[in-house]
């Protein structure tokens, strides 16, 4: 099964044949609909009546963002849920319970920022004083997590998360060269490249957790972590945490280090004050993207190797387990 992109402006999505017929500047493809799982739609692109009925009746998740990656909104047709979880879910919300759970996504997060400074920093053999203090700053936090018996109220957790954060994308600088701008993290817009790159990373990723979240009986709307914020799906947002090191900023570094993409390749927005993707680097970024997440890797707790989009679907389909039975078995997905 694949994740169809639809990016150029001026696309035009016509179904026929069962298949979904991709036409761009007078030349067209096609794209047979039983071997598409998700389809993500970008702003200037035409889907015709009959392919939106298509979609929708198929239950293909059909996703669409903003121009600079964000969730924009989805096709909603018939799709199979258990109600039984969503209640579960619904009672554990703003509970002790939920906390704990909010808790452990958060450390999952944590540890996985802290791997990757702990890459580039055997990298340079340790000779950045900075990236050291990064690295041991988030072991402490990480560490704290791990180990207190009662969990953190959303104010406390939230704090914790937030220096960290602040702390990895300090540390995360000494992975680019220093034409790339990048000075930690920015976003509404982004100001340089690397975040551009990131913000679109997130976009792309959170339409892959939330079709995880519906096919795992969830409500992707209400969340742990981020909990009831209006208009936005929270538990998408939570079950992202501990993939956004393990996706995107991984595929960003891989590229950056391996100089498949230019500063060049960026253009200014329309208002002058942001920065966006060039049409060929989000074209290779996706490419790299869909790799990653087609990445098989072991994942520990089947002791077996899945692609990471398998695993998305496993992590989500293991928190739905845990609000049934009222269990804190879940387990973050950690790198090494």
């Amino acid at each position: 099964m694949t994740t169809l992109y639809l990016t150029e402006p001026g696309t035009i999505v016509r179904y026929r044949n069962e298949s979904l017929v991709i036409i761009k500047q007078k030349q067209s493809q096609n794209s047979r609909l039983a071997e598409v799982s998700l389809v993500i739609v970008l702003p200037g692109v035409q889907l015709t009546d009959v392919a939106i009925a298509q979609l929708l009746d198929r239950g293909i998740e059909t996703i669409f963002l903003r121009q600079d990656g964000q969730f924009r909104g989805r096709l909603q047709g018939h799709f199979s849920t258990n109600p039984t979880i969503r209640l579960a879910q619904y009672r554990l919300v703003e509970t002790t319970f939920g906390m704990a759970l909010a808790q452990k996504l958060v450390m999952g997060k944590v540890r996985n920022q802290r791997v990757l400074l702990q890459r580039r920093n055997r990298a340079t053999q340790g000779q950045i004083a900075a990236l050291t203090e990064a690295i041991d700053l988030i072991g402490n936090y990480s560490s704290y997590l791990a180990n207190i018996t009662t969990p953190l109220n959303r104010n406390e957790l939230m704090g914790i998360e937030g220096i960290c954060a602040r702390t990895y994308y300090q540390g995360l600088r000494h992975w680019f060269p220093i034409e790339w701008n990048f000075s930690g993290r920015n976003r509404r817009p982004p100001l340089d490249p690397i975040n551009a790159l990131m913000s679109w990373g997130y976009g792309v990723l959170s339409a892959r957790v939330f079709s995880a979240c519906l096919q795992a009986g969830l409500d992707p709307y209400l969340g742990f972590f981020h909990a009831t914020e209006p208009y936005r799906p929270n538990l998408v947002l939570d079950l992202m945490e501990e993939f956004r090191p393990v996706v995107v900023d991984q595929t960003v570094i891989s590229m950056i280090q391996s100089q498949m993409l230019s500063p060049e390749d960026f253009q200014s927005s329309p208002d002058g004050v942001g920065v966006w993707l060039g049409s060929l680097a989000k074209k290779l970024f996706l490419g790299e993207l869909e790799k990653q997440f087609r990445n098989p890797v072991l994942y520990p707790r089947q002791n077996r190797r899945l692609s990471l989009s398998q695993i998305i679907l496993e992590q989500a389909r293991s928190l739905g387990r845990c609000l049934m039975e009222l269990s804190l078995d879940y387990e973050a997905f950690i790198i090494k």
